[in-house]
This record gives C-alpha cells, structure tokens and sequence, in this order.
C-alpha cells in the first residue's frame, strides 16, 4: 500500500502540473488574490502545490487563496481529474491510518525526502511533512459561469451538537477521573435534572465563502478555500466581484437566535459542554 501512495501522490502533482501549464499557456480570464507571499505574479501553480506544512503553522490552519478562473471545456476536466486523484489519495491514506497510524508518520517523512530535490517550497526550513487537509481539499467548479461573485467570511466558528446529561456523563468518565478538575466536574453535572438538555461546542476556523449569483438569477453559495473555477463561455472578462479582506472580522457576523442561545462560558470544560442560557437563567432566579 506504501507503494500506492507514492504512486497516487506523484499522479496528483503530475495532474496538477498538466492543469496549471495548461494556464499558464494560453490566454486566461483570472484573478488570484496575492496573498501569503504569493505576490502579483502568483500563479494557479504557486495554490495548487502548497501542500505542505510551515514550521510555525498549527495543524488546525489551512492557508486560503482566494481567485476567479474562467476554464475551457478541456481545462474544466483537467481540473475535476485534480479533484478524483485527491479524491483517490485520501482514501488510500485512511486505509493507512486505520491500520497504522506509526506506519503513516513514517510515510509522511518519507514523502517529504522524497520531494526535496523537486519541490522548491521544502528547500525552506520546516517543511517536512504533508499538510493533508490542503492537498485533500478540492478544487470548487460550478458549471455555469456567475455574473456576480459576493466574498465574505463566515465567522460564527462553533459547531454546536446537542447531548444529554448521560452522554456527557460517559464522556468524563473516559477521561482520567482521579484528577480533582474531573471529579468536580462530574459534580457539577449530578447536580443537573436528567433531562436538561446540553450542548457540545467545537471552535471552527473562519470559513470564505463565495455567493454566487448566475444570469437566470439563481443563486448558490460555497466555501471557496481555493480559486472558483467556471466555465469562461467565451467571455474575455471576469465577473463582477469583491476583494475580500486577508483577515477575518473579529467577532462572529451572524446574529444569534435568543431563544436557543448557549452559555459562554463552558460548564464541563475538558469535554467543552455548555449549557443553554435559557436553563442557567431558571437556576439563577
């Protein structure tokens, strides 16, 4: 299997290559954003091989590039040949870790030596090893070129999953529970009816997204983590669209809704379970 991964990774960069050359050769209708050092002279080449971790980059950090790419016909299917060999790749690698996870940290490094001598970005201190959730993330293709394209960030960053007092009661008790800051917050949790409802909160990063609008007027929204890619259809310019700021706002830009607002402060903190503000309130008074 280790030899099937060496033979997957080299056809992606081999079907990337084909697809960025093939860009690169003819008259294009693009704008690449020129963002973490790309310059104004970034290249579809430049995105599309960024697929390898920075020495001070935390694991959780995917960097984003976004872009406009009108495609031809034979360009568009270069680029979802890109997306199945990612595709093909992932799926080869999960087998790997579910067998071995030792076996696959090895192959990482491997990978990586492997590469030096081709891949001008690990001749740069610190690049040794993979980034996957950059070289699994596809390409976005939507098949009808947009007339308008709205980029925004998506800042609400929590993944909200409800559960039961049971349920974060197994969860604690996976933990080491002859450490005082688990005992007490098993305590904390008896003292809960066993039907208060809860709620498991996971902080996600900001998320781009693009919000298409097309000549019928539908309209579509994605995320766009790398350049949306559309059919040109014979048009030599770009659709209206926005530059988007390099940095997220601050503070989340979705209002939410008061009647199913959760406490911020995390009430089981070693399994980040909040409650909902309604219940705390009822306690309190």
């Amino acid at each position: 299997m280790e030899h099937s991964i060496f033979k997957q990774f080299e056809h992606l960069r081999s079907t990337m290559l084909i697809f960025a050359r093939e860009l690169n050769d003819q008259a294009k209708v693009q704008w690449l954003a020129p963002w973490h050092g790309l310059g104004q002279s970034a290249t579809i080449e430049d995105i599309l091989f960024d697929l390898w971790y920075h020495e001070d980059q935390d694991g959780r950090e995917t960097r984003v590039y976004p872009g406009l790419i009108g495609l031809t016909r034979q360009q568009f299917t270069y680029a979802n040949e890109i997306n199945i060999a990612k595709d093909t790749f992932r799926s080869t690698i999960a087998q790997i870790k579910e067998l071995d996870k030792a076996n696959w940290r090895e192959i990482q490094g491997r990978l990586a030596r492997r590469y030096q001598a081709l891949n001008d970005q690990m001749s740069r201190e610190g690049l040794n090893r993979l980034h996957l959730k950059q070289v699994f993330r596809h390409l976005p293709l939507v098949v009808s070129r947009p007339e308008k394209v709205g980029f925004s960030w998506y800042t609400s960053g929590r993944s909200i999953k409800k559960t039961s007092k049971q349920q974060a009661y197994e969860l604690l008790c996976k933990l080491n529970t002859d450490s005082s800051h688990i005992r007490i917050q098993l305590e904390r949790l008896a003292s809960l009816s066993d039907d208060e409802p809860l709620a498991r909160v996971q902080k996600q990063a900001p998320i781009l997204r693009a919000n298409l609008i097309f000549a019928d007027k539908k309209r579509r929204s994605l995320n766009v983590s790398l350049p949306l890619l559309f059919p040109h259809e014979g048009k030599g310019e770009l659709p209206e669209f926005n530059v988007p700021p390099i940095e997220p706002p601050p503070q989340r830009t979705r209002l939410v809704r008061s009647d199913n607002r959760i406490d911020d402060d995390a009430f089981l903190p070693s399994i980040r379970v909040h409650r909902y503000a309604s219940a705390v309130k009822r306690a309190f008074y």
